[in-house]
């Protein structure tokens, strides 16, 4: 994090126009995930359907755990805020359907929800076991691969988005659950013992799936205005240091003048921080109110980009 030498910063200055000037903030923003759904700051609940194959039941709760775990990481949450649902498949129900994910979502009280479909599996292999070098026991000495394709399907609805629609994924891959013997299986039995390991396989599952969801960053620069005072130095060196909270106490006080492009440029400033705290409504109020007083060449830039996130 860079952090500004006031005294050079100024002795500077004092060269220059009294006049407004720029200074460029670099920050790296959140922005939507991959699948184009904003999760971040949202209320997530993740369902999965059971039924009464319970190596797919096992395989959906394990793929729904991992998802959960995964978005809770990258959002900084703390394990188990997401709450994870199962629900009885029903037959004939629609699932990809608006109705269906409307009461769902009420069901659980959430903001968005995602629910993951039974999951079907292909045909299993299982390859010939390779001695271990290091065995726990005499019975688990050997490990065999299991590869079992499966494919799973996954349905999400934003409460939060204008649209309302049901948005579906889906996807093929292979789980490959590991399966230990002596070395004397036979492949009735390895087989048994890589339906009984792919339970919980579903996790990997999970964790692969919630990379399209989560949030992506960019790196971007945003325009702090100031003036060759101390006040607003101290405002930028604040702002600098991401201590948005901290800057906006000193241009809150700075709006009380008589002079309309100062007034301007501190409540612009009030607009970007408050982008960067995410509250793009009222950063949306801020830039309003700085171009009644006097728009600023850059306020058109920052307007898209509050639009955008509006």
């Amino acid at each position: 994090m860079k952090r500004i030498l006031i005294p050079a910063l100024a002795a500077f200055l004092m060269t220059v126009s009294c006049g407004p000037s720029k200074h460029a903030i670099h920050v790296e923003m959140r922005h939507p995930s991959k699948a184009g759904i904003e999760v971040f700051g949202k209320n997530v609940s993740v369902v999965y359907l059971e039924n009464n194959d319970n190596t797919a039941t096992a395989f959906c709760q394990s793929m729904a755990d991992g998802f959960a775990y995964a978005l809770e990481q990258d959002m900084g949450y703390p394990d188990g805020t997401i709450g994870i649902y199962r629900m009885r498949q029903q037959k004939g129900a629609d699932y990809a359907s608006k109705d269906s994910l409307f009461n769902i979502l009420m069901d659980t009280g959430a903001d968005i929800v995602f629910l993951f479909d039974t999951v079907k599996f292909g045909s299993m292999s299982v390859g010939g076991p390779s001695k271990l070098a290091y065995a726990t026991s005499k019975d688990s000495s050997y490990v065999s691969s299991a590869t079992v394709p499966f494919t799973m399907r996954l349905y999400c609805f934003d409460g939060m988005d204008e649209s309302e629609k049901v948005q579906a994924f889906g996807g093929t891959s292979i789980a490959r659950p590991d399966v230990y013997s002596n070395g004397k299986d036979d492949s009735t039995i390895a087989m048994a013992k890589a339906v009984k390991a792919l339970g919980a396989e579903g996790w990997d599952a999970g964790m692969t799936v919630a990379e399209s969801f989560k949030s992506q960053w960019k790196h971007e620069q945003y325009s702090i205005v100031y003036y060759d005072s101390a006040k607003w130095y101290d405002a930028l060196e604040k702002a600098e240091q991401y201590d948005w909270k901290g800057a906006m106490d000193i241009w809150i006080g700075l709006l009380d003048t008589n002079d309309l492009l100062k007034r301007a440029c501190a409540a612009f400033n009030m607009s970007v921080a408050s982008y960067m705290l995410g509250d793009y409504d009222l950063a949306n109020e801020w830039l309003d109110r700085s171009d009644a007083d006097n728009k600023l060449p850059i306020s058109d830039a920052m307007r898209k980009r509050i639009d955008a996130r509006l």
